[in-house]
């Protein structure tokens, strides 16, 4: 008997965990990257306990630990004099599944050797998903290339190709994302030239009016990945827009010392603007969204990897169950479970991030309130506040919140 078989448009985090978890399962799938070269943008990314728990049952929790932190819990400081406004520590020895710090480059590179070492998993790069049809038997996808089209054959379609994300627009939803008004600065520093010296390895937060900073360890700790949310007229798209110096030495001169010396020691700015999009209908027929192109998450709550993440376990689960009960014309009834299933966490985690990025960007006196809010809450309060956010799991085959 041939084995089930998936089409997977995009190999970035989301597709490529969606390929290890349907083979981990005896499903097949060809995942086509429209990029001719395999390479995460980006610079760090906080993978959360929630996500941590799916990537653990692909068995990567040890080359995890190679390249990642755990961290030590959260500090939230003022912007202009870097004073503490409240500390969630946190003791990794403690945690089943621990909040893990790592560049975006570590983990892709972890999913993609672990992707080329599954016999059921193929690639295809530097061709784009252009068309899919649907029928009672499976999907037919049409790739362009500038060599030409080509087609595709497989049991349903998952779109995991991004923000500007192909899949979706084939799904009916071609409505474009919407600025934000804000763009984010990233870059590296080599953490022998920061100013951290004693500090225990994790995530701190610098707020300020209309401005954020966040900047924590990654790399086995050998550089620090710090970002700088700042206000912008226009928007523009893409991950590897170069920043200019000056334009960030303006922005942080109200910045507190700490901070400013950070920001000093860091060489490539590179600037992206933020987005946002309600979430899309996440299933439609053999074709199933996941990650940014269902529901892009803005940065201010850190779950933009993870959330993709958490999609790919789900819909492979529900997927393999269905398919060993019905067989292929099981799909379109496993893409709707998983759209139901995900679709009021996906809603909730978008909102809450919405709403963290206006509480991070408050301007005085509506910032003391919140200060205040933050102090009265203690490290207790903030764990219970986001208890339904790193508690979830999937084993059970059903989520919180």
């Amino acid at each position: 008997m041939t084995a089930p078989h998936l089409l997977i448009a995009g190999a970035g985090i989301g597709g490529l965990t969606a390929a290890l978890s349907l083979a981990r399962r005896g499903i097949a799938s060809t995942v086509i990257e429209k990029r001719t070269g395999f390479g995460e943008t980006g610079a760090g990314l906080q993978l959360t306990p929630n996500s941590g728990r799916v990537l653990d049952a692909l068995d990567l929790a040890l080359p995890l630990k190679r390249v990642g932190v755990a961290s030590h819990g959260l500090m939230i400081r003022r912007w202009g004099d870097g004073k503490p406004i409240v500390e969630m520590p946190a003791d990794p020895a403690r945690l089943p599944t621990p909040f893990r710090l790592l560049s975006r480059i570590d983990l892709h590179t972890i999913l993609l050797d672990a992707a080329r070492a599954m016999p059921n998993i193929r690639f295809i790069v530097g061709r784009g998903v252009e068309d899919v049809r649907q029928d009672e038997a499976g999907v037919t996808a049409t790739l362009a290339s500038q060599n030409g089209g080509e087609t595709l054959h497989g049991l349903g379609l998952i779109g995991a190709d991004g923000l500007w994300s192909r899949a979706r627009s084939l799904t009916g939803d071609a409505a474009p994302p919407e600025f934000t008004g804000y763009e984010a600065w990233r870059a590296m520093v080599p953490t022998a030239a920061a100013s951290l010296a004693g500090e225990k390895p994790r995530v701190t937060l610098h707020l300020g009016p209309q401005r954020h900073a966040v900047h924590y360890p990654v790399s086995s700790g050998r550089q620090i990945n710090i970002v700088v949310l700042r206000q912008a007229k226009e928007a523009r798209e893409g991950w590897t827009r170069a920043g200019d110096n000056a334009v960030l030495t303006d922005h942080l001169a109200a910045g507190s010392s700490a901070l400013r010396q950070l920001a000093g020691a860091a060489t490539g700015w590179q600037v992206w603007s933020l987005f946002d999009r309600k979430p899309a209908a996440m299933a439609r027929g053999r074709i199933a969204l996941l990650g940014d192109a269902a529901h892009p998450v803005l940065p201010f709550l850190a779950q933009g990897a993870s959330l993709a993440i958490e999609d790919a376990g789900v819909l492979a689960r529900l997927l393999a169950e269905h398919l060993a009960r019905e067989g292929a014309a099981g799909v379109p009834a496993a893409m709707a479970a998983y759209a139901a299933a995900r679709a009021r966490r996906v809603a909730r985690v978008q909102e809450a991030s919405r709403q963290n990025g206006r509480n991070f960007h408050l301007g005085w006196p509506w910032s003391i309130g919140r200060d205040l809010v933050l102090k009265r809450l203690g490290p207790d309060g903030m764990r219970s506040r986001y208890g339904w956010l790193y508690d979830w799991r999937d084993a059970s085959g059903t989520e919180a919140g």
